[in-house]
């Protein structure tokens, strides 16, 4: 199904007239697969809408954008690529699951025609296409690049403090946690205290009097915003005092419970405003529509590939060669693709909770957490 500009656009489109890229010689097919049915589908309309939304904004890069169906199973991955080869595209965005993205992979590489990935974080996907010569491209940040960032704020922040690394156990708290204590093992420095528990409870009193009788006044937890928000609230029933730090998964709906004043999140960057992405936020509000989920990435992805396409008939090289050779401005920030399609940049920003709602940690935070530190 080719799209064409189904959103009422043209005010956006007189605002951002002067703002639109030059012209070049052949305009970009683009594919977007995107899941069209089921729990997903949020998030494929993300993408769908920042496309047309950017489009709208800057005509003439985008020949068409045609869309396949992901439903996160690789025979959906096989036949979206098998459609995406047949329409003709130039490059496909989307994929959001490894296991579709994994099937569709060499299809489409035997076609010519790349990948860009906005979800798929597995370091195997990557590894694989470097391997067997896939044309993938990763705008989300990859797997360890979450640790990294947290084992360094650990570092920063807390390394004379005694602090705890606890996970609810799933595979992805578990492997959190356990790459930020190998980092920080490999640095000189361990935790206090590594410990488990059981995700979705109500109250965490026996985790809580754990973290209590070890010492601890700092913790990291690998788990979901929720069971953060619980473990707080019963640190202050009990009068432990302790300071908070969490991964990606914080970046969820709030729930009942807030989560304290001063928790730390290492999220994408596209999970906080920051001055990179405000063209973006603005557009998005213009429609009545809130810079979630995929629409900041999807934006990016979108505006890399109308950068790319500015140059393309100029030269020799092919939109793999533009996508591997060039630094891009975008709503994530500086984007740029080594030699295996792997995003240079971490993708990720920490960020202070503040009156209910995250946003990007400061000079200033970072010079008070220092000093607390001391």
């Amino acid at each position: 199904m080719i799209l064409r500009c189904p959103l009422c656009l043209l005010a956006f489109v007189l605002a951002f007239s002067s703002a639109a890229l030059p012209a070049r010689a052949d305009a970009l097919r683009v594919g977007l697969v995107i899941p069209q049915a089921g729990q997903f589908k949020p998030l494929g309309d993300h993408v769908r809408e920042a496309f047309v939304i950017w489009d709208a904004a800057n005509p003439g890069m985008f020949a068409d954008l045609v869309e396949g169906d992901d439903d996160c199973t690789p025979e959906s991955g096989t036949d979206a690529a098998a459609a995406m080869s047949e329409a003709g595209v130039d490059i496909v965005v989307g994929f959001l699951c490894a296991e579709s993205l994994a099937a569709a992979l060499p299809v489409l590489s035997e076609s010519n025609i790349p990948v860009m990935t906005l979800t798929v974080r597995a370091d195997i996907i990557a590894e694989e296409a470097s391997r067997l010569g896939w044309q993938f491209f990763r705008l989300a940040p990859r797997a360890g690049s979450e640790a990294d960032i947290a084992a360094d704020a650990i570092l920063r922040f807390w390394a004379d403090k005694p602090f705890a690394l606890v996970e609810d156990g799933a595979i992805s708290g578990r492997e959190l946690v356990e790459a930020i204590r190998t980092r920080l093992e490999d640095r000189a420095l361990n935790p206090t205290f590594v410990d488990n528990y059981r995700p979705g409870q109500d109250t965490q009193p026996s985790l809580v009097r754990r973290l209590r009788s070890a010492g601890v006044s700092r913790v990291f937890v690998g788990g979901e915003r929720a069971d953060l928000a619980v473990i707080a609230q019963e640190a202050a029933y009990q009068g432990v005092a302790l300071q908070f730090m969490g991964g990606d998964a914080l970046h969820a709906p709030v729930g009942e419970i807030p989560l304290p004043d001063g928790t730390i999140a290492v999220l994408s960057a596209g999970a906080v405003p920051g001055p990179e992405d405000e063209r973006a936020r603005r557009a998005f509000s213009d429609e009545g529509l809130i810079a979630e989920g995929l629409r900041i990435p999807a934006f990016a992805a979108a505006e890399i590939l109308g950068a790319a396409a500015t140059r393309l008939g100029y030269g020799e090289q092919g939109l793999t060669q533009l996508l591997t050779g060039t630094t891009f401005a975008t709503a994530l920030g500086p984007v740029s693709f080594d030699a295996n399609g792997e995003r240079r940049e971490p993708g990720f920003v920490l960020a202070i909770q503040d009156g209910g709602h995250f946003r990007r940690l400061s000079v200033e935070d970072a010079a008070r957490l220092s000093a607390q530190s001391q």
